[in-house]
C-alpha cells in the first residue's frame, strides 16, 4: 500500500514569471531531497475544468510516519519559507489517503 499525501494550492493574483520559477524549484528540490518520498509530482491547473486550484502536488510514501518525516525534512522549510516571501497562495486543501497504486 502507498500512502499518498495531496496538496491542492489556490493564489491570490497571477505569479510573474520569476515567481513561478522559484516555486516550481524549491517543490522540485523538496521531491528530490527529501529521502522518505517514493514519488513526487507538482504542477500548474491544466486549465480545462474552471474552477480549479492553482497548484497541485502529489507524494506517495510507505507510510503516515514517512510523511512526517518528509514534513520535518529541511527542504521544506526552504519551502515554506519561499511560500511566505512569495506570497501567493490564498488557500490550501489537504488529502492523505491509502492506495494500492
Amino acid at each position: 500500500m502507498i500512502f499518498r499525501h495531496v496538496v491542492q494550492m489556490t493564489f491570490k493574483r497571477e505569479p510573474s514569471a520569476d515567481e513561478l520559477a522559484r516555486f516550481r524549484q524549491v517543490h522540485d528540490d523538496l521531491g528530490a531531497q527529501a529521502p522518505t518520498v517514493k514519488a513526487f509530482s507538482h504542477g500548474p491547473d491544466a486549465g480545462v475544468r474552471p474552477g480549479g486550484a492553482s497548484w497541485a502536488l502529489v507524494g506517495d510514501f510507505d507510510s503516515p510516519e514517512a510523511w512526517q518525516e518528509y514534513s520535518k525534512h529541511p527542504a521544506h522549510d526552504v519551502v515554506r519559507e519561499a511560500l511566505k516571501e512569495l506570497d501567493l497562495v490564498g488557500g490550501v486543501s489537504v488529502v492523505q489517503y491509502w492506495t494500492e497504486k
